[in-house]
C-alpha cells in the first residue's frame, strides 16, 4: 500500500512500482499520449470550420468506417469463384442488413477517396508542406497512392461483371510500362489472366497488406502532425502565426499564446467527432436510398461496352481515348506523382510569384508571343487527338494568367493583384485538379457505347 502514497499526477495515479499494474495509470498515461499526439494547446481562431474543413477527421472517419465493416464483410465472404459472387448475393438477399452493410462499405470507399484528393489540396492552398511539414507531405502522398490501392484491390472482389472489367482496364494499363509492365501485371493478378489466383491475391491485399499498411502511415502522419507545429499555421522560421492582419496583432502574438489556452484533444476532438458522425449519416442515408451495384456474375467470355474503371481511373481511361497508353497509363501520372513529391523541395516553383515573373518579361509584345505561342502550341497538341475537354481547363488557366501578368497597375486587394502574388506551383497544382476534375466527370458520365459521347440524360 506503500504505493499509493506517493502521487505522480493531479489524478491520483501513484508514482511507484505499486502503480505500474494499475489500470487507472494505463489510462491516464493513454491519455497524455492521445493528448501529445493531438497536440496540446491551439488558437480558437484555428479551430473553425474553414480552416481546415475537417477533411482529415473525415477521412480517418472513413477509414474507421471501411476497416468496420469490412471485417464483418469478412465473415460472410469466401475469396474463391465462384462462391464470392454467390456470397454477394447473400449478402444482398439472404444476411439481415447485408445489403446495407454492403454499400455502407461501397459508399464509404467511395467517400474515402474524395475526401483524400481534397484534403491535399486543402494542404497544399494552406502551404503545408513547407518547412517543417515536408515529411508529412510525403508520407501524405503515401497514404493517398495507399487509398488509391485499396480501393482498386477492393474493387474485384464482388467477382460480377463490372469489378472484373474494371480491374481488367487497370491491369491492361500496367502492361503498358515498357520493359516492366508485363511483369508488373504478371505480380499484380498472380497469373497471365484474371481468375481465382487473382482474386485470391487481391482479397488478401485488400484486407491484410494494405490496411496494415494505411495503419502505419495514418498513426506516423498524425504523430509528424503534432511535431511539426499541430494545427499552427508556421512562418518561415517556425513560429505560430496569428490570423490577424494588424502589426499590433502580430506584435502581440506571444502573449496571445500563452493566454489561449484551448486543448486540441478537448474542443477539436469533439468538433471532429460531431463531424465525423454527421458523415456516418449520409453515408448510411446513401446506403438506404442506392445500394451498391452488383451485376450478372462475370464473364471473361464477354466485354461489356464500354469497360469502366473505377470512377477515380475513368480520368485516365479518358487520356487513354486520346493517348497512347504508355502516355496516358505511365508518363502523365508518373509526372504527377513525382511532382506532388518534389514540390516540398522545389523553392523556385514555391517562391517565384506570377509578379516576380513578369518581371522577367518586362515587354508586353514579348509576353504575349510567349503565352500566344504557348497557347498555340498546347491547343494544337489537344486539338490534334480531339481532347477537347482537355482543352478546357488548360484554356482558363491560361486566361488567368494573362490576367494575373496584367495586373501591376490594380489597386492590392483586387482580383488581379491576388492573382500576380500566386506561386508557380499555385498555377501547376490548380491546372492539374481542374483536368483531373473534367477529365473525370467526362469519363464517368458522358461516355457511352465504343467511349462515344453521351448525354446523361440520354441514357
Amino acid at each position: 500500500m506503500s504505493g499509493w502514497k506517493r502521487m505522480a499526477s493531479p489524478l491520483g495515479i501513484p508514482d511507484g512500482s505499486a502503480g505500474l499494474h494499475n489500470p487507472l495509470h494505463a489510462i491516464v498515461r493513454w491519455r497524455e499520449d492521445f493528448q501529445r499526439m493531438m497536440s496540446a494547446r491551439v488558437l480558437e481562431s484555428q479551430l473553425g470550420f474553414r480552416v481546415t474543413w475537417y477533411l482529415g477527421a473525415l477521412t480517418l472517419g472513413c477509414f474507421t468506417i471501411q476497416v468496420t465493416t469490412g471485417l464483418l464483410l469478412m465473415l460472410y465472404y469466401h475469396p474463391s469463384i465462384p462462391q464470392g459472387y454467390a456470397d454477394m448475393k447473400d449478402l444482398e438477399f439472404v444476411v439481415s442488413s447485408g445489403y446495407m452493410l454492403r454499400s455502407l462499405h461501397r459508399w464509404s470507399a467511395h467517400a474515402m477517396v474524395l475526401l483524400v484528393f481534397m484534403h491535399m489540396a486543402k494542404v497544399f492552398y494552406r502551404k503545408g508542406y513547407k518547412t517543417p511539414r515536408e515529411l508529412n507531405w510525403i508520407i501524405g502522398v503515401f497514404l493517398l497512392l495507399a487509398t488509391l490501392l485499396l480501393s482498386y484491390t477492393g474493387y474485384l472482389l464482388p467477382w460480377d461483371q463490372l469489378s472484373y472489367w474494371g480491374t481488367t482496364v487497370g491491369a491492361n494499363i500496367i502492361s503498358s510500362i515498357p520493359f516492366v509492365g508485363s511483369h508488373l501485371r504478371f505480380y499484380l493478378l498472380a497469373g497471365h489472366t484474371i481468375n481465382a489466383n487473382a482474386l485470391l491475391r487481391f482479397y488478401v491485399l485488400h484486407t491484410m497488406m494494405l490496411p496494415l499498411l494505411a495503419i502505419v502511415l495514418i498513426a506516423v502522419h498524425l504523430w509528424r502532425l503534432h511535431e511539426d507545429g499541430g494545427m499552427y499555421n508556421l512562418s518561415k522560421n517556425g513560429i505560430p502565426i496569428v490570423h490577424e492582419h494588424s502589426p499590433l496583432a502580430m506584435a502581440d502574438a506571444p502573449r496571445r499564446l500563452e493566454e489561449e489556452r484551448t486543448l486540441s484533444y478537448r474542443e477539436l476532438l469533439f468538433r471532429e467527432v460531431i463531424g465525423i458522425e454527421s458523415l456516418t449519416v449520409v453515408l448510411f442515408m446513401m446506403g438506404l436510398l442506392w445500394k451498391a451495384p452488383l451485376e450478372e456474375l462475370a464473364n471473361p467470355l464477354y466485354t461489356p461496352n464500354p469497360a469502366k474503371a473505377p470512377w477515380y481511373f475513368t480520368g485516365l481511361q479518358e487520356l487513354l481515348h486520346y493517348f497512347p497508353p504508355f502516355v496516358a497509363g505511365i508518363i502523365l501520372p508518373g509526372l504527377i506523382v513525382s511532382g506532388l513529391f518534389f514540390i516540398p523541395f522545389s523553392p523556385f516553383f514555391d517562391n517565384v510569384t506570377t509578379y516576380d515573373a513578369n518581371h522577367w518579361f518586362r515587354s508586353k509584345p514579348i509576353r504575349m508571343v510567349i503565352a500566344t505561342v504557348l497557347i498555340l502550341a498546347l491547343s494544337v497538341l489537344l486539338v490534334r487527338v480531339h481532347a477537347w475537354d482537355a482543352l478546357l481547363p488548360a484554356l482558363v488557366v491560361t486566361i488567368l494568367l494573362l490576367l494575373a501578368t496584367e495586373s501591376t497597375s490594380q489597386p492590392a486587394r483586387s482580383f488581379r493583384s491576388w492573382l500576380s502574388s500566386r506561386p508557380l506551383s499555385f498555377w501547376i497544382m490548380t491546372l492539374f485538379l481542374m483536368e483531373a476534375v473534367v477529365l473525370t466527370s467526362v469519363g464517368t458520365l458522358f461516355r457511352g457505347p465504343s467511349w462515344a459521347w453521351v448525354w446523361p440524360w440520354r441514357g
